[in-house]
This record gives structure tokens, sequence and C-alpha cells, in this order.
């Protein structure tokens, strides 16, 4: 995409692009599921290809970001603030980002997935995993709403969605919290540096929901201004 076309989508609606980034993000985790999964099942060759994937995505999702920051002129009109929108930009970024930090820990220690909790871990992943995908709606959403022009419906619609987002946070946050209970019981089983290390995966993985909460409140921001 030239720098042209790429100012000229953004003079149309600010949040094209942003949507285009989300979308490479929104494929990363499910990337990153299906990565999960094969790490459950200790099948290293695919989670291997799909740590590849994950690692692509985020390489294209890094040069969308770039275009973003480069051809965005603080000259340019638009009906939202370039501060929130790359406050926006940043906050999405870290979605790929955190799916390449939890495959790469994963992958480099081929970390077996405790039997007792695989099922338990897996369920938290997928909650995590569906509040990055409601973040992806959110701002599909206002795309379409830029488009034809913010109502007061819009707004309602966009609070919604984000509540919604919220809640799925809030599952996330009940999910972990059990998970991590039921491995404290059973830790001692494992070598002190594998604990470690899974309650680091499990950190990075709620920080997933944690980061689309982030984005749907900054969209919040974006179209109360």
């Amino acid at each position: 995409m030239t720098n042209e076309s790429f100012l000229g989508m953004f003079a149309r609606s600010p949040f094209s692009a942003l949507q285009e980034h989300m979308d490479v993000g929104k494929k990363a985790t499910v990337a990153l599921k299906n990565f999960l999964f094969s790490a459950k099942n200790s099948d290293w060759d695919a989670a291997s290809r799909y740590r590849q994937e994950i690692i692509d995505l985020e390489h294209v999702a890094d040069g969308i970001k770039y275009k973003i920051r480069s051809n965005l002129p603080k000259s340019l009109f638009m009906p939202v603030s370039r501060e929130d929108l790359l406050d926006l930009v940043y906050a999405m970024d870290a979605i790929p980002n955190t799916a390449k930090d939890i495959s790469g820990i994963m992958i480099g220690r081929h970390m077996e997935i405790p039997e007792q909790i695989s099922e338990q871990f897996i369920s938290f992943a997928e909650a995590a995993i569906n509040a990055a995908k409601q973040a992806s709606i959110a701002i599909e959403k206002v795309d379409e709403m830029q488009r034809s022009g913010f109502g007061s419906s819009d707004a309602n619609l966009l609070r919604d969605l984000v509540a919604e987002l919220e809640q799925l946070e809030h599952e996330d946050d009940e999910l972990e919290a059990a998970l991590r209970n039921d491995f404290f019981v059973i830790e001692k089983e494992f070598s002190p540096i594998d604990v470690m290390f899974l309650y680091d995966v499990i950190n990075r993985i709620g920080s997933l929901a944690d980061i689309a909460q982030t984005v749907g409140h900054i969209l919040i921001r974006l179209v109360s201004k």
C-alpha cells in the first residue's frame, strides 16, 4: 500500500487501518489457540508451525503499526484525536506481541501442561482469546459507525459491546484464579523452574483479556469526545 492510498484511507475513516491491524491480531490469537492445543498434545511439530504463523503475523502487525505512526500527520483533520488513535494502536499491538511471547516461552522449553489442569488451562486460554475477538468486533463496529456518521444509537451499541468485553475479561479473571488455585495444590509435583515458567505463561495469557479490555476503554474515550 502506497503512502498516498494509505492516507486516503485515513481521510475516509481513521479506523480502517486500525481494523486491518486488529484483524491481524485476531488471527494471531487463533494461531495461539491452535498452538496451545498442539502443546497440550505434545505435538511440537504442529506447535512449531503455529509458532511461525504467529511470528509472521506479528511482523505484519508491526508493519501496519509503522504505517499508522508514520502517515498520520498532526494536521490531518479527524473527528478523533491523533494521540488517542496512537494509544489504541499500541494497545492493539500488544495482542500479537503477547501471543508471540507465550508461544516462544512454551516452545523453547517444550513446556508440558500438567494433565491434571490441561482442560482447565485450555478453557482459560479460550476465554482470553474470546475477549481479544470481542475487541476486534468492537473496532469493526466503530469503523462502520465512522463511515455512516456517529449517532446516539451507535454510542449505545459500542457501550454494549464494551460491556460484553468487560464481562468476558471478568470471566477470564475468575478462570485464571481457579486455575492458579488448582495448580498450587499440585505444583510440588513439578520442578520449581517448570512451575515458575507455567505461572508466567498463565499470567501472559490472562493479560490478553486485560489488553482487550483496554482497547475497549480507549474506543469509548475516542467516540465520547
